[in-house]
């Protein structure tokens, strides 16, 4: 069962919030300005054999003020660039950063395990697309750990990418530990921002960069 928390409700699920975030922290290293926090929407996993076991946490990310990809850019700002040139409006959007992981002391049984993976991701996607209609979000990006989608460290279990609409986003030509990749919520064509230069044209030096080993790679359709 998942469970949305919005900005007037972060005080009344302050223990929750905070174990989410210790998930952020363990297994991501990632963390959120108290800005971010007090404008986030959360999405929480919790049971009582499991406690809080995942999530997701949406807040919000400044357009880039540069579309053009340098040879000093670090892997984030190459995805800040990406994510912003497929926002059509607005001086903002909607970044979202996924957290499933099983507790080792609830031991579940591989089957368990698999249908429990499922069933979050499933509905994982329901929660977002009620969040983009509430919000008029129309395009919601997003992060997650790709260890986060295998049961046992071997069995992969890739419900995330049956996701309709889904364009993946990979700022090398090689995959890191992490999955990167915009939804349409509405089902409408990626479309590039007027100021903006598709990134996919663009085939930058590999000399300054490790990020570039070829050309930025975009992978998923490109409309429904």
């Amino acid at each position: 069962m998942l469970k949305v928390i919005e900005p007037h409700a972060h005080d009344f699920h302050r223990a929750t919030l905070d174990s989410f975030l210790g998930l952020l922290k363990i297994y991501q290293n990632f963390f959120l300005s108290p800005e971010e926090k007090d404008r986030a929407t959360y999405i929480i996993a919790n049971d009582d054999k499991r406690g809080v076991y995942g999530g997701a946490v949406l807040y919000f990310q400044p357009i880039s003020s540069s579309f053009d990809l340098v040879a000093s850019d670090t892997q984030e700002d190459v995805l800040g660039k990406m994510f912003s040139t497929f926002q059509p409006r607005g001086e903002e959007y909607w970044r979202a950063r996924i957290c499933f992981c099983v507790g080792q002391s609830a031991s579940p049984s591989t089957l368990e395990a698999v249908k429990l993976c499922q069933n979050f991701y499933r509905n994982l996607y329901k929660a977002f697309a009620k969040f983009g209609e509430k919000k008029k979000v129309e395009y919601l990006t997003f992060t997650l750990r790709t260890a986060d989608t295998r049961i046992e460290n071997n069995l992969s279990i890739i419900t995330y990418k049956n996701w309709p609409c889904l364009l993946e986003v990979r700022p090398t030509e090689n995959s890191d530990a992490f999955f990167h990749g915009i939804l349409s919520l509405r089902k409408k064509k990626f479309k590039i921002r007027n100021n903006a230069r598709s990134p996919i044209d663009y085939n930058p030096s590999t000399k300054e960069n490790p990020y570039f080993q070829k050309k930025v790679a975009f992978e998923g359709g490109m409309g429904w």
